[in-house]
């Protein structure tokens, strides 16, 4: 069987599999791991980026310091507020 073969075949079944427990899964996956992992990466770039701007002036030094740390920074923010909307209940 080639990949062709294989990627046709998921296609034609495609509905079978996205079922409302594999879209659970996924807002979890994201919720539980992605997230996390991404704003590690994002902090460690925020500080990098405001740390390259000590020698910057006008808007270069605005860009590092405060355009693109606010941008990462709100854009995680909403994502983790839809993502958390999205996940299902924790049953206890």
């Amino acid at each position: 069987m080639t990949i062709d073969e294989i990627k046709n075949e998921v296609l034609e079944n495609v509905k079978d599999f996205v079922t409302n427990e594999v879209k659970d899964i996924a807002i979890k996956w994201i919720k539980d791991k992605a997230l996390p992992a991404i704003k590690e990466v994002a902090t460690a770039f925020v500080t990098e980026l405001k740390n390259s701007a000590t020698d910057e002036k006008g808007w270069v030094k605005f860009r590092d310091t405060i355009f693109l740390p606010v941008a990462i920074n709100a854009s995680i923010w909403l994502v983790e507020k839809v993502v958390n909307k999205l996940a299902p209940e924790e049953q206890v």
